[in-house]
């Protein structure tokens, strides 16, 4: 194995003229595991050991040219700090004295023992080691204070004055200043100082290239002043950026954080004093990059205090309820303040609260999170409509969506709910409206067939009234006004159940009798219109949760809106069929959603869908997307609320409104509605 690979025990400068003693000597030493390089001039040995790191130097003495000790004086003047041992033939007490002065660790008198060279030589590169360790934690001992003392600032108004009272404490320093670059990296401003003259202060700019400091930024290399003003090292193009003339020594280092130069540190003696020395730059070249750490920290420290900060004046300024769950749902973790308006319960009330009681129906919205997060789909959720539970045990309609926040490992639960009361008020009103409207459209429609009978109860009487009449014609006209005034009454009741406000909540109903209800009501202007009616499905399908009389609001909508298409006669058709979970919607592609559905999640299958087709004029494709907005409409007569109505009923089903049309061919609205688990 070669010396440069092999491991040692230490490293040894041998400087010996006599052969002999030089080849027992390096013979004893490397049977020690030393690694040993012989020298014999004083100068090439102050390099070598100046370049390289050598444990122990062995000095003979025996030569009578260094008898008096020259070589090793001039190595203690070359600032040699290598423990040195002498091989001397004789010594007196003067000579061991003088030796010690000049730096010697140990004397061997001629003739030693192997060992005794072995012995001697292992024990002071062991107390040699051992010191360089002390000190070593000597030095580091300060240096790990102050740097928990730096980091553990994380405000950084204060992390800068702190920075430069150690500067002026551990360096003795009567000035300090710490510039850091700003953001255009042109200047160089200060963010903390002392002991500097007026008016130089916190906030002076200085051009990064036109400036001692801005010097030592760009090149990245620390600089030291002595008393003469000389700079180490040397840069002769700085004499004209040199401080003022009281200052005695100064030093100035760059601020790193990693390859990033944040700026620079200076340090300066003034009128007096010792200047600073190489050991003071490397402390201020430690204490910079302690610093740069603590300045980084702190800087990331109060990004995320101002990012926390604006997430939480964005959470309390919200104007929808917002609470945090944790990732089983089971307490909050967080609320705003719209919550605590819409609840009654104060902020510390409501982290103490189960989220159940906050929310009833708590299950069905994390249901329907846990199912989107096991179809991979997007983490916005669309609507659910369910109740908030307040303080006083009153129920809030309110339209609530989860979604999943990663954090920490963990999925969190974010629940946004907004109060719907004022928009069901609306909505209502709005049915309710359009109800009155459809109302009198039917009525106009039923005029024809309750005049017949109103006329045939009229001169019934006024012809018992007007002539004598046998008991039997008599009976016979009392017998025909009773007949026309049940038939009456069959109208008009069957108008009275159609529109009676619903007292019913969402239950199974069947799409096709609802259908055969709305036909029935409208079977006299379907064929004084001439227009025919086509049905098309299975005559049992699955149910679908519904309101019974909302859905008849829908279908006689959409029919009276295709007869009405179709006032010179025509077909109505009408279709139902199930969507199963596995059969694919060929016909999706041509249907327009309705304004204000993009985005939401169509119905889950299977569903139910009807479909109402006319074979009137068609609608243009610029009114297309607009005809389901309230109020729109491009007949003279009515409100411009059924489809409107219409939209708002299906989508509380949690359906799927659409619509398809061709100008000359007619119109297609289609309905999805889920089955009925």
């Amino acid at each position: 194995m070669s010396e440069t690979k092999q491991k040692h025990v230490g490293r040894v400068l041998l400087l010996a003229v006599d052969p002999a003693l030089r080849s027992s000597c390096t013979e004893t030493l490397r049977k020690a595991g030393f690694a040993v390089l012989h020298q014999w001039s004083v100068e090439t040995s102050a390099r070598v050991l100046v370049a390289n790191t050598y444990d122990l130097v062995i000095l003979d003495l025996t030569d009578p040219a260094q008898a008096d000790m020259a070589t090793l004086a001039q190595l203690r003047e070359r600032g040699v700090d290598t423990p040195i041992l002498l091989i001397s033939a004789e010594t007196t007490v003067a000579h061991a004295s003088r030796a010690m002065r000049f730096g010697a660790r140990g004397m061997l008198l001629l003739p030693f023992a192997p060992e005794e060279l072995k012995s001697i030589a292992l024990e002071m590169v062991a107390e040699r080691r051992a010191a360089r360790s002390r000190d070593r934690v000597a030095a580091l001992r300060p240096a790990l204070r102050v740097g928990q003392r730096l980091l553990g600032e994380l405000d950084l108004p204060r992390l800068q004055a702190q920075i430069i009272e150690t500067v002026r404490a551990e360096l003795d320093a009567d000035r300090a200043s710490l510039m850091l670059l700003e953001d255009d990296g042109l200047w160089l401003r200060i963010v903390a100082c002392s002991g500097l003259p007026e008016p130089i202060t916190v906030g002076h700019r200085s051009p990064v290239q036109q400036s001692l400091s801005g010097f030592v930024a760009t090149h990245r290399q620390s600089l030291r002043i002595d008393d003469n003003g000389i700079v180490s090292p040397p840069a002769a193009d700085l004499q004209g950026k040199l401080f003022e003339d009281q200052i005695v020594s100064a030093v100035c280092v760059p601020v790193l954080a990693g390859n990033r130069v944040l700026g620079v540190l200076t340090a300066a003696k003034v009128l007096s004093g010792t200047p600073f020395s190489e050991a003071d730059q490397e402390l201020l070249l430690l204490l910079a990059a302690q610093a740069a750490i603590a300045i980084e920290n702190a800087r990331l420290y109060t990004q995320v205090a101002e990012s926390e900060a604006r997430y939480r004046a964005l959470l309390q300024h919200a104007t929808d309820a917002v609470l945090l769950l944790d990732e089983a749902g089971s307490s909050i973790l967080d609320a705003n303040l719209a919550l605590e308006q819409l609840s009654g319960y104060p902020n510390q009330d409501l982290m103490a609260l189960s989220p159940d009681v906050l929310f009833p129906d708590l299950a069905t919205l994390l249901a329907a999170v846990r199912y989107n997060g096991q179809l991979h789909q997007p983490l916005e959720q669309r609507e659910i409509e369910t109740e908030l539970r307040t303080r006083h045990e009153q129920t809030l309609p309110v339209a609530a969506s989860v979604s999943r926040v990663p954090h920490a490992g963990q999925q969190l639960l974010l629940v946004i709910a907004r109060d719907i009361s004022e928009r069901q008020r609306i909505s209502q009103q709005m049915v309710q409206a359009e109800k009155l409207a459809a109302l009198g459209r039917l009525s106009a429609s039923l005029a024809h067939e309750i005049n017949n009978p109103l006329q045939a109860i009229h001169n019934s009487v006024h012809l018992m009234r007007s002539r004598p009449l046998t008991e039997e014609k008599r009976q016979i006209y009392l017998s025909m006004t009773q007949d026309e005034i049940e038939r009456l009454i069959s109208i008009v009741q069957r108008m009275l159940d159609f529109y009676r406000p619903s007292r019913e909540g969402m239950r199974p109903v069947e799409i096709n009798d609802i259908l055969d209800a709305v036909l029935t009501l409208i079977e006299n202007q379907v064929h004084t219109q001439g227009v025919r009616i086509e049905r098309e499905g299975a005559p049992r399908l699955p149910r679908i949760f519904a309101i019974s009389n909302h859905m008849k609001q829908v279908c006689f909508n959409l029919i009276f809106n295709a007869l009405e298409a179709m006032p010179d006669g025509g077909i109505l058709y009408v279709r139902t069929y199930l969507i199963d979970a596995d059969a694919p919607d060929i016909d999706d592609a041509s249907y327009i959603a309705v304004s204000g559905s993009q985005g939401r999640q169509p119905p889950l299958r299977p569903a139910v869908v009807v479909e109402i087709s006319d074979t009137g004029a068609g609608i243009a494709a610029s009114d297309l997307p607009k005809i389901f907005e309230p109020f729109y409409t491009t007949r003279t007569k009515g409100t411009g609320l059924g489809l409107a109505v219409s939209y708002s009923i299906i989508e509380q089903h949690h359906g799927e409104l659409a619509v398809r049309s061709e100008v000359g061919r007619g119109t297609t609205f289609r309905m999805k509605l889920p089955v009925a688990e």
